[in-house]
């Protein structure tokens, strides 16, 4: 994806953050619970003159150019000591409390100092340690699993361990790591029962893709003989094994600008999660994929626990195609084409990154844990990687048609906006303002009664088009205050003069709406112009960040060294009210369930937030603001939430509250039994019931409403846009494929249908 240098929209860095430069933080965590021998001639670390200069100029412009406006010293040592900590052990295995006692006295009241004089010694000393420990743990892990495997003694892990304690002794921490492999083992073992071998899909004889790999789900778990379960035990050993010789590969090849990097993105974050330090060898890479094509899958990926983990995947991108992949889903492994999955857990994350992206054109099979199932549960999905395709990022539209009481059918507008962008992003002469118009002027020549205006997973994009598209719905009015560190404020205001649609407005939002998605709807929610449904909130990011290349900075001396970058939070932005959104997100009038509601993120679930404020509203105390034909009142929500709510009474919310109980407990199983036969019975249970909703899944998406699909016109000259998804679908579907069932979008349809029809 090639993006214009001078209009970095924050979905892009988002990606980047994610996919570039995280993948490159060592992250020895729950997941893979392992160690190192020694680093044989690398026996220490060095600061070089190039990191004391990048240093200093990352704390002067923090001190004199973040909008919190804290010099370094008053910032507490001892936190930025914990998220350090905190990246190098984040499952808190292998430091000991007493490891974490003795590097908080020795740094606690000197740490700024070291800071303040461009060195991060401190950085290296802790690493030196950690690494000791970790060469510590490998001998316990390998004795473990040389030794004679006693399954069935029982016991409990808990593999989350975010929020224990480091152990307090050797013995605490080698029973710890006993227990892991224990829960490892078993883990490797149900799968090897349900799948002997993970096998690639392979072309037929008339070159069509045929899925291969994982029996049926209703096969249940597969019968063993004696000899059945001596080869699977020994298979799940060697993995292990396997697994554990990855992550001490990794490990020995850190190099000091990574240290660096880890340390100094931890000093950063103390200030706001949206700050960072990237260094030399990170910007270039940055820069280079700002200017060249790069092709993968479409997904947003993060290092959790030591596993990759997909945080989000892009609209129009072969990820979403396959309608396999989801937000919270693991990659376990990656297979290249036809060949044989290579497991990536104990890979380092960038590593296992750049597996994933290769040419276009190429196939990448993953092997996924699915989000909320058991440790153990994985499936297979083939995808064709190519670029992310901005067209089919472009906003689409549906007409519908929804019964009332009385039989009439009700026309009804939808638009999917997945995200802002510009005619540079989109290498055509066109925008997201440009787009949704024409798609509100077919609509309105269809008779639509009514506006669905959906942003769920719209991460942002460009600020000044989010303005723009507001003025389709508003007169021109103010749209959005940005305020900066000095607390001088500016606003923005739309630019039509007339709206093009004054008919009833819905706006759809999860907590996936993200930044410019959240002025949209907030501005719009601020005037009573918008009715605004789904998740109880939005994400609640509120600032601006800008990045700032060292070498471009005032404050740097020029010398032959290349230099890294900084991207630093300056700005605040507020709602026309004075509201901010920072945290709290921007809430919707008839929240609905959501899976969402048992994920942790969003901006309140970060660390080092900044706080929510307020400032003076941006059209005066005494404003005069305009009146709309269908305005939006308390008691407007409060009749249209009634009737929803008296609607979920019938079967699909019933099974969709099902669904979220499902997955709810499953989310909140912490505790996993270490006994095998236990671990068995538990994964049957969740099969069975996991098929049973597949099928009334099937059942409920046949009963969906008479629509109709509206594009662009861009689109139609260059092809439909979809047809290339269904291309990817086409080669990718998988056995156990559900249609598509969106009860959030079917209940907005019934709202705004009951809301035209109190209007009628």
């Amino acid at each position: 994806m090639a993006m214009d240098k001078r209009r970095k929209s924050f979905r892009f860095w988002h990606y980047m953050k994610w996919n570039i430069i995280r993948p490159i933080r060592l992250c020895i965590c729950a997941g893979l619970m392992l160690a190192v021998p020694a680093m044989g001639a690398k026996n220490g670390f060095t600061p070089t003159p190039q990191m004391r200069t990048e240093t200093l100029h990352m704390i002067r412009c923090l001190d004199g150019i973040h909008y919190a406006h804290r010099p370094i010293s008053s910032q507490p040592m001892d936190e930025i000591l914990d998220v350090y900590l905190k990246n190098l052990d984040d499952a808190r295995m292998f430091f000991l409390q007493s490891d974490v006692d003795e590097i908080h006295s020795r740094y606690n009241l000197t740490l700024d100092i070291f800071l303040n004089s461009g060195s991060i010694k401190p950085a290296f000393s802790i690493y030196e340690r950690f690494r000791e420990r970790v060469n510590g743990r490998i001998d316990d892990v390998l004795q473990i699993l040389a030794g004679d495997m006693q399954l069935g003694d029982g016991g409990l892990y808990c593999p989350d361990r975010k929020d224990a304690t480091w152990p307090e002794s050797e013995d605490v921490a080698r029973e710890l790591w006993r227990k892991r492999v224990e829960f490892e083992f078993i883990n490797a073992l149900l799968e090897e029962e349900r799948n002997p071998k993970i096998s690639p899909r392979v072309a037929n004889s008339t070159n069509e893709e045929v899925v291969g790999g994982n029996p049926p789900e209703t096969a249940g778990l597969l019968a063993n003989t004696d000899e059945d379960a001596e080869m699977q035990f020994a298979r799940a050993r060697e993995r292990l094994i396997k697994r554990y010789g990855r992550l001490k590969e990794s490990v020995n090849d850190v190099e000091p600008w990574m240290i660096q990097e880890w340390f100094l993105d931890s000093v950063a974050s103390l200030y706001d999660p949206h700050s960072s330090f990237l260094s030399a060898d990170s910007w270039k890479e940055f820069q280079y994929l700002m200017t060249h094509s790069f092709f993968g899958i479409g997904a947003i990926l993060q290092d959790d626990e030591g596993y990759c983990k997909i945080v989000e995947i892009y609209s129009g991108s072969p990820a979403e195609a396959s309608k396999q992949l989801h937000p919270g889903d693991r990659i376990i492994a990656v297979g290249q084409d036809d060949a044989e999955p290579v497991e990536v857990l104990g890979m380092r994350f960038g590593r296992a990154t750049k597996l994933i992206r290769g040419p276009k054109g190429t196939t990448v099979t993953l092997i996924i844990q699915p989000v909320g199932a058991d440790p153990s549960e994985r499936k297979t999905v083939r995808i064709v990687r190519d670029e992310v395709q901005l067209m089919a990022q472009r906003a689409r539209a549906q007409h519908y048609k929804i019964p009332d009481n009385n039989g009439q059918q009700i026309p009804i507008g939808y638009i999917k906006l997945p995200a802002f962008y510009s005619s540079d992003e989109t290498h055509a002469n066109s925008n997201s303002y440009g787009d949704v118009k024409e798609l509100l002027l077919k609509l309105r020549n269809r008779q639509a009664r009514g506006i669905i205006l959906d942003l769920r997973g719209n991460s942002g994009g460009l600020l000044e088009e989010a303005v723009s598209i507001a003025g389709l719905f508003l007169p021109k009015l103010p749209i959005v205050q940005i305020r900066d560190s000095e607390c001088n404020a500016h606003v923005l205001f739309s630019s039509d003069a007339e709206p093009t649609c004054t008919d009833p407005l819905l706006v759809l939002t999860s907590k996936q709406s993200v930044s410019a998605s959240e002025i949209l709807a907030g501005t719009l929610q601020c005037y009573g112009r918008a009715l605004i449904v789904g998740d109880g909130a939005t994400y609640g990011k509120g600032s601006v960040q800008v990045i700032l290349p060292i070498e471009q900075s005032l404050l740097y001396i020029p010398n032959d060294l290349k230099m890294g970058a900084l991207r630093i939070t300056i700005q605040k932005w507020y709602l026309p009210n004075g509201n901010s959104i920072q945290q709290c997100g921007v809430n919707a009038d008839i929240p609905m369930p959501s899976v969402n509601d048992y994920l942790s993120f969003g901006e309140d679930h970060l660390d080092h937030p900044l706080p929510w404020d307020s400032i003076i509203p941006a059209f005066g105390i005494d404003p005069i603001l305009p009146e709309f034909a269908y305005p939006v009142t308390g008691e407007l929500i409060s009749f249209l939430g009634e009737k929803s709510a008296q609607r979920r009474e019938a079967e699909e919310w019933k099974f969709f509250e099902e669904q979220l109980q499902l997955f709810k407990e499953r989310v909140e199983r912490k505790v996993f039994s270490l006994q095998l036969e236990e671990r068995r019975r538990q994964k049957e249970e969740d099969f069975v019931r996991t098929d049973e909703m597949k099928e009334r899944i099937r059942g409920f998406a046949k009963d969906s409403y008479e629509c109709e699909d509206i594009f662009i016109d861009a689109a139609q000259e260059n092809g439909d846009f979809d047809g290339r998804l269904q291309k990817h679908l086409n080669g990718n579907v998988e056995a156990d494929y559900l249609p598509e069932f969106d009860v959030q979008l079917r209940e907005s349809l019934r709202i705004l249908a009951d809301w035209i029809t109190s209007q009628s």
